[in-house]
């Protein structure tokens, strides 16, 4: 048996902080014992890149693990995100490591590169790249609350695709 569950906490995603996901995980119980196998969180590929897409539009730096995580959901090596990023690949590494932070500019390149190539994958994210130019990111400090990032799955438009997609939900 499944029960959805009104909130989960999905801590794996290789960010440094857990992403809320609204009625979306469902939790599989033993109709036996009725003790909790496990979760299930649908579409981890999809959720990915709407977390992507919600944490490129919150104007604080982005830390070393987001933007691994950035890179992860984009599917590239370190070496092919330097490339995009016109960069050299042993300054990228840095970033990724902790060793070196992200300065402003490149900051914005990063977010650039995550919107432009999940939209032609995803095209129901629309976000416009003057959104993110016009962005203005607070350098992320340590001990700094981190985003708080809450997911729904909705309803795709039957016009579009019959497949439920992940969706931002708006901080209360």
């Amino acid at each position: 048996m499944f029960r959805t569950l009104p909130s989960y906490e999905e801590d794996g995603l290789g960010l440094p902080y857990a992403v809320t996901l609204v009625d979306a995980a469902e939790e599989e119980i033993d109709d036996k014992t009725d003790e909790v196998i496990g979760v299930s969180v649908p579409d981890m590929e999809g959720l990915a890149a709407a977390v992507a897409m919600a944490r490129v539009l919150i104007p604080i730096g982005l830390l070393s693990q987001e933007v691994r995580f950035l890179r992860d959901v984009l599917n590239m090596g370190s070496a092919e995100m330097a490339k995009a990023l016109s960069m050299d690949a042993s300054t990228y590494s840095r970033w990724e490591n902790g060793k070196q932070s992200v300065g402003q500019w490149a900051d914005k390149q990063i977010r650039l590169v995550v919107v432009t190539v999940l939209q032609g994958r995803f095209p129901h994210f629309s976000i416009d790249p003057k959104t993110v130019v016009s962005l203005k990111p607070v350098k992320a400090r340590i001990g700094q609350p981190h985003p708080h990032i809450r997911m729904i799955r909705r309803p795709a438009p039957i016009e579009v695709t019959k497949i439920d997609e992940w969706d931002t939900l708006l901080a209360a």
